[in-house]
């Protein structure tokens, strides 16, 4: 089979491996769509836990063309989408429902082969039933949407709440998409990019702003009165991280969801977090999280059809990276099968 390899450091190569085959739990998978995600940019610059040589992807979808011995809830034939996270069930995190902090987390495209390949093999347990009204391209926004839901019941948006969404990739437009879902009376959208702020007015944004020309803290307190109820920074930058903490309320909450380098600091006054009282948070991946995405996408509640901006065959991968570490392109669809 053709597999898309990162080989090195900034070297990204399609090179041909074995067809895999599945030993017994596991099942093999024709991918049929594979999101490029910025965590893919971060392994080809040595970011993220990188150990090279990796096969990445792990936002996919395909079809199983073969199960071993004992999978009983999935048969040849089946639709699916994965869940690239595996806990060991074992660990003191695990047994307190905290998988996600799994102390032997492994991931699909991160520590073991993913999706950028024709074929992958997985344990079946990874695997979600895809039904026939989702495209493979759709389905393959689960994983992304389902660390997005994750991040939402972090931010614990009440019905009315004014909120402020740093950034206007494909992670900032499900977030915005499911900030209306939960509630929000009203959602700012912050972007530089004039394509993406477009994109986020007709996804439902009641203001977009671009912070290289308006002071957003301004436009905020000219929205808000006293500022936002909750802020999402979905960049991973420490300016947008720094200039989310200027953003709140008094009493606020700030979610902070994007990737931000190990070695990005921030500078943070004590004093202004207690006398304003603000709540900071993290989000992690997806803890059990992975069926309420794939239910909203089935259902149509989150559109991600606009959110793709590029697709491209395998053969096509670096390029594929490269589009997707840019700055310009929104989500980026590798098509192994193409």
């Amino acid at each position: 089979m053709q597999a898309a390899v990162i080989a090195a450091p900034g070297r990204a190569v399609v090179e041909t491996r074995d067809t895999p085959h599945a030993a017994p739990g596991e099942v093999v998978v024709q991918v049929a769509a594979c999101g490029v995600c910025g965590t893919d940019v971060h392994l080809l610059h040595g970011g993220f836990r990188a150990h090279y040589p990796l096969l990445p992807g792990h936002e996919f979808s395909g079809t199983v063309v073969e199960a071993g011995a004992g999978v009983t809830h999935l048969a040849v034939g089946d639709r699916v989408v994965i869940d690239p996270n595996i806990a060991c069930g074992q660990c003191p995190y695990c047994r307190r429902g905290l998988i996600h902090f799994c102390e032997n987390l492994t991931a699909l495209g991160v520590d073991l082969p993913g999706g950028f390949a024709e074929y992958s093999v997985l344990p079946a347990a990874q695997a979600y039933r895809v039904p026939e009204s989702l495209s493979f391209e759709a389905a393959a926004f689960t994983e992304p949407l389902a660390c997005c839901l994750h991040g939402l019941d972090r931010a614990c948006i009440a019905a009315g709440d004014r909120v402020v969404l740093l950034g206007a990739g494909p992670i900032g437009l499900l977030m915005l998409q499911l900030v209306r879902l939960a509630g929000a009376a009203t959602v700012m959208v912050s972007e530089p990019v004039a394509t993406k702020r477009e994109l986020a007015a007709s996804l439902g944004a009641d203001e977009v702003v671009d912070p290289n020309q308006d002071d957003l803290a301004a436009r905020v307190r000219a929205r808000t009165e006293i500022g936002a109820d909750v802020v999402i920074e979905c960049v991973g930058a420490a300016a947008t991280v720094s200039q989310a903490l200027t953003l709140p309320r008094r009493g606020g909450r700030v979610v902070l969801f994007g990737v931000s380098p190990k070695e990005a600091e921030v500078p943070v006054r004590p004093y202004d977090v207690f006398i304003n009282e603000l709540t900071l948070v993290g989000s992690y991946i997806n803890p059990f999280t992975h069926a309420r995405a794939l239910e909203l996408l089935a259902a149509g509640r989150v559109r991600v059809e606009p959110l793709i901006s590029h697709r491209l065959p395998l053969s096509r991968f670096p390029q594929a990276l490269d589009l997707a570490g840019g700055g310009s392109a929104m989500k980026v669809i590798v098509a192994p099968g193409v």
